[in-house]
């Protein structure tokens, strides 16, 4: 029985974690011209646990990070992530829903 409510609670936990709300944050980033730009700048994203998925829209200079909802970022911390790459980060604005792929 104890094995059971175990092996129960481990797949609520799994379906839970994998059920998590996701988020957008569109960053509005200078210097993003290019998919090579915003692919250095997707690996460093990428290494922050929650980020699913990084995309861009070029015309605009935004680079969109879709994360769990536990994710936050702070303009500091971006700040020092895009000069680190060459770039200059302008600004965040977060989503309640990820756009479709």
């Amino acid at each position: 029985m104890k094995r059971l409510l175990f092996t129960f609670g481990a797949i609520l936990s799994f379906y839970g974690n994998a059920m998590a709300a996701e988020v957008q944050y569109n960053i509005r980033v200078d210097g993003i011209t290019c998919p090579f730009c915003v692919a250095t700048s997707a690996k460093a994203l990428k290494k922050i646990d929650g980020v699913n998925t990084v995309g861009s829209d070029l015309e605009k200079g935004i680079i969109k990070v879709c994360a769990d909802e536990k994710v936050v970022f702070t303009d500091e911390q971006l700040t020092k992530l895009f000069i680190e790459k060459g770039f200059t980060y302008r600004g965040v604005n977060k989503q309640e829903q990820c756009d479709p792929v």
